[in-house]
């Protein structure tokens, strides 16, 4: 199991008039140039199997009559570059591959005189300053006042410090999220993304240097609960307990906030397993499926499932997520096999008066168990 190498935070941003026609014309110019590199590659399926240094070096070329910035037409194609090796490992005609309804450009991390980000850079911590194109090709750059959360301030503060140095470089994007006519003229509200590098968020972030015991966790992950039971090196439950998650799912709520509470209940628990001696808890592996951030496959058999679907992308989010978020506590997450584990759950759950839940998490923490002493 790999740590991420990035971890990404989203701060929301509100413009009007000249500045929203330019983030909303760069935007548009980026989908342009999407269209016209999936049109090449499903013209010449031979460019799918490239290498993503080949891919970009045939095909950028193509693309500077519409979006003439090497980074942002460089964003677009490792976009694509990445959904077409997806979709291959997932078996699907890259026929079937349709643009999403995105709007966004991006720009690599650079190092030095960049400072972080040539195209998107962050001059402090509630400002960016982003390179725009007009759809006559003319570039500007606008300055967006950004919504920084409290518990991402001072990292995001670190971070325009490294890279205002030329220490660090930081992948940004712009995403944008809605746009319209108002009193002022055009609108757009969106997100600036900002990647940050894993190693730098654990430096700041982390809350506990050692672990303060040797026992093991077992999470079972529900769409309104965090689950959670604690053994000794021997399999003996020491203490369990329950997470709730329902308010951050009832309709209604809004994604970014609904994560917010998640994230909440997911510090809440991993300081609980800390103060109760864990050093390694265990996770339902994710099923490998390659899904598509920003296209939409065609596939009958999954619209079958529709519901399955959104169901396991979003425990599989939560996973992720704890899964960065251990190491703040001194944890490690393991991966285990999660074949049976809601079945066995169901009947250790009942025999041990757990429920099912619960005792799902007890078989979670079992595996990993077994898995550790395994381990020379």
């Amino acid at each position: 199991m790999k740590l991420p190498k990035y971890i990404t935070s989203s701060l929301d941003f509100h413009v009007d008039d000249d500045y929203a026609k330019n983030i909303l014309a760069t935007a548009w110019l980026s989908k342009l140039v999407a269209h016209r590199v999936l049109g090449l590659v499903k013209e010449n399926p031979l460019l799918a199997d490239l290498l993503e240094y080949r891919f970009l070096k045939m095909l950028r070329g193509k693309c500077y009559n519409i979006l003439p910035n090497r980074r942002y037409v460089d964003g677009v194609l490792k976009l694509i570059h990445s959904t077409l090796k997806s979709a291959k490992a997932l078996k699907v005609s890259i026929e079937d591959i349709e643009l999403k309804q995105w709007l966004l450009f991006q720009s690599d991390g650079e190092r030095g005189y960049a400072r972080g980000n040539m195209n998107i850079r962050f001059i402090d911590t509630c400002h960016v300053r982003v390179l725009t194109l007009n759809y006559d090709r003319r570039t500007r750059y606008v300055e967006l006042e950004v919504t920084t959360p409290k518990g991402w301030r001072k990292l995001i503060e670190v971070l325009v410090d490294r890279a205002s140095r030329g220490v660090i470089g930081y992948p940004a994007r712009v995403i944008i999220k809605d746009y319209g006519m108002g009193k002022n003229g055009l609108h757009v509200h969106g997100e600036v993304q900002v990647m940050i590098p894993y190693s730098l968020y654990l430096e700041v972030m982390r809350r506990n240097t050692t672990p303060k015991g040797g026992n093991i966790g077992g999470i079972d992950i529900n769409v309104e609960r965090l689950d959670a039971v604690v053994i000794d090196e021997y399999g003996n439950i020491l203490s369990y307990r329950t997470f709730w998650i329902k308010n951050a799912t009832f309709m209604g709520v809004r994604k970014k906030r609904a994560w917010s509470l998640i994230g909440e209940q997911i510090h809440a628990l991993l300081k609980w397993l800390y103060s109760q001696g864990v050093h390694v808890i265990g996770l339902e592996n994710p099923e490998i499926i390659g899904y598509l951030r920003y296209y939409w496959i065609r596939n009958g058999e999954r619209r079958e499932t529709k519901w399955n679907w959104k169901l396991s992308m979003f425990r599989n989010s939560i996973v992720e997520r704890i899964t960065w978020k251990a190491p703040l506590y001194s944890m490690k997450a393991i991966y285990i096999d999660p074949r049976n584990t809601s079945k066995e759950g169901e009947k250790i759950g009942e025999k041990l008066g757990l429920g099912r839940h619960l005792g799902s998490a007890y078989i979670i923490a079992r595996r990993v168990l077994k898995t550790v002493l395994q381990r020379p």
